[in-house]
């Protein structure tokens, strides 16, 4: 019977030792379960829930914009073009059924259910807008009838992961896109102005501000094609841009969270016929993943009105001389 309890003893005191090996710095992402969150209708936002208590059915939030200054757009104006100008609208909030080959759930708050629908949603089935140019979307943008307009989105929390033995923090990541084709003419500089406010889901839930602030790229493509495939419709993952000519790339990083409209303008000078537009919207991340490192928690729905695509005479001072082997974003799509 001694034998018995002192073999017991030896078990329980390598069994601390094992868990003496995990135990998590002061850094570490703790996995708590999440809260959902309904944002107008169909925004999902998951938060953690600290206090021990367990996950409730989804809780609703409608976020009412407050009137911003809307004098370079107009809600009943359609997509339109001119001999040197271009406006595509995407300030309408109810949408038909696109055909995309992607799908949203909306929320039924009286019903306490919800119902899925293509209506408004992009994804890798080209839809046409109203001037005949097609879109596509990847990580489900889609028209929302609170926000008015087209929403993409942009989120990053930390997770932690066991490998090894090892326990390491990291990024789970989403990011949305949007591809127009547009026929980019080669010398020929083109100013591409998109109207559009963000919105920090974060400050929305928690009361408490985004850590870091997404960064909107743009991108001209030869093709408008995204991905072809289901895995458009993800709602994990960042899509990846590579470049290898860095004057098709440009970037606006948000400088604040303050909810108020913005028009980002980018210029592009190509020297070749490009095809198409691409918009592409990432969250902060950690460059790093380990015991120690501190995954930034930032979730931004960016409110998209409209786009206006200008021809200039060709500026052959915007492009500069290319050297090395070009763009990558490094982070890519699908799930992780």
């Amino acid at each position: 019977m001694k034998k018995f309890y002192y073999y017991l003893f030896l078990i329980v005191v390598i069994s601390s030792c094992d868990k003496n090996d995990e135990v998590p710095s002061k850094n570490q992402v703790t996995n708590y379960p999440k809260q959902l969150y309904i944002i107008n209708g169909d925004i999902e936002y998951y938060a953690d829930i600290t206090d021990g208590s367990k996950p409730k059915k989804p809780i609703f939030i409608y976020d009412i914009p407050k009137e911003l200054n809307d004098n370079e757009t107009n809600k009943n104006l359609g997509s339109k073009s001119s001999a040197q100008s271009t406006f595509i609208n995407f300030n309408y909030g109810l949408a038909g059924p696109t055909n995309s080959g992607c799908t949203i759930n909306k929320y039924v708050q009286s019903k306490g259910s919800y119902y899925t629908t293509d209506a408004g949603v992009y994804g890798f089935n080209p839809s046409p807008q109203d001037n005949g140019y097609l879109v596509r979307g990847f990580s489900l943008p889609h028209h929302n009838q609170y926000y008015n307009s087209l929403v993409l989105f942009a989120n990053n929390r930390g997770v932690t992961k066991s490998s090894r033995g090892s326990i390491y923090n990291d990024n789970i990541s989403r990011g949305a896109a949007i591809s127009i084709e547009y026929p980019f003419k080669a010398n020929v500089t083109y100013e591409i102005s998109i109207l559009s406010y963000f919105v920090d889901n974060k400050q929305i839930v928690d009361k408490k501000n985004s850590e870091g602030f997404p960064t909107l790229h743009a991108q001209l493509k030869d093709s408008g094609i995204l991905i072809n495939g289901p895995s458009s419709c993800e709602t994990e993952g960042i899509f990846r841009i590579i470049e290898s000519n860095p004057n098709n790339l440009k970037s606006y990083t948000l400088e604040n969270n303050m909810q108020v409209q913005r028009t980002i303008v980018f210029k592009f000078s190509p020297i070749e016929q490009k095809n198409a537009l691409l918009l592409a919207l990432h969250p902060t991340t950690s460059e790093q993943r380990g015991p120690d490192v501190k995954i930034p928690t930032n979730s931004y729905t960016m409110v998209l009105k409209n786009i206006t695509i200008v021809e200039k005479a060709f500026d052959p001072s915007l492009n500069t001389e290319i050297s090395g082997r070009g763009v990558d974003t490094r982070e890519t799509s699908g799930r992780r």
